[in-house]
């Protein structure tokens, strides 16, 4: 999977050999809901930073036994939490923290727990294209905001468009194959060998790890230390 280059300064650095952008992999998914909030405060820790920073986007399953096509997301909300009480008051802590990232959830219009394989295949081929985190945007928002199922192709087709990234049929075509699917599994595999239960998962040159959607001064003191580290040792 292709990286892509983002972080204040980035335009100057093409430039400059001696300057290398941090690496950081983002295992996420796009049915997690606190995988929307780290990518909002991933964001607003970026936009601090005065260095270039790779990122590069992981899969991950948040519900590994989800199947082609989903499940209601009623099922899988009881399954997962508990009670009607239960599960309200986890989905209402999750909305009191999205509010905080500018994010909406309308967990209402969402119908479908869906299975993001195919999302993950998205997501692989926008990044091949520099287009990685306009496609997590949409796929989040998607999902989160406007109750749509991710887990079917002509939404994720609509999405490819609406980033530029193809055409609805090309796209459709595309994800009526099997392109990557088996690419897709491997990286999900990957991440749990690295031992990642929790999501989303910041692994920043590949020598610190930040599990869980931490706030962006936490972020951005991480890579601030990788920054000066790097500094140092030129």
């Amino acid at each position: 999977m292709n990286d892509e280059t983002t972080g204040a300064p980035q335009q100057n650095a093409a430039s400059d050999d001696d300057v290398r952008a941090i690496e950081l992999d983002v295992i996420c998914d796009f049915s997690c809901p606190w995988s929307y909030i780290g990518k909002k405060r991933l964001d607003a820790a970026l936009s601090m930073l005065e260095a270039p920073v790779k990122v590069t986007y992981y899969p991950y399953l948040l519900a590994a036994d989800i199947p082609p096509g989903g499940i209601p997301r009623k099922d899988w909300l009881a399954k997962a939490y508990g009670t009607p009480v239960q599960v309200r008051k986890v989905l209402d802590e999750i909305e009191k923290a999205g509010k905080l990232e500018g994010i909406t959830f309308n967990f209402d219009a969402i119908k479908v727990q869906p299975y993001t394989i195919d999302a993950h295949r998205l997501m692989r081929w926008a990044q091949e294209q520099g287009k990685a985190s306009e496609m997590a945007d949409r796929l989040f928002k998607l999902y989160f905001e406007e109750g749509e199922d991710i887990g079917d192709i002509d939404v994720l087709a609509q999405a490819a468009a609406d980033i530029g990234l193809m055409d609805v049929f090309k796209a459709r075509k595309m994800l009526e194959s099997e392109l990557d699917v088996d690419e897709v599994w491997k990286d999900i595999q990957e991440a749990h060998k690295l031992g990642v239960k929790r999501i989303p998962a910041f692994i920043i040159a590949r020598k610190y790890a930040i599990l869980g959607a931490e706030d962006a001064v936490t972020l951005f003191k991480t890579l601030q230390v990788v920054q000066l580290e790097a500094e140092e040792a030129n």
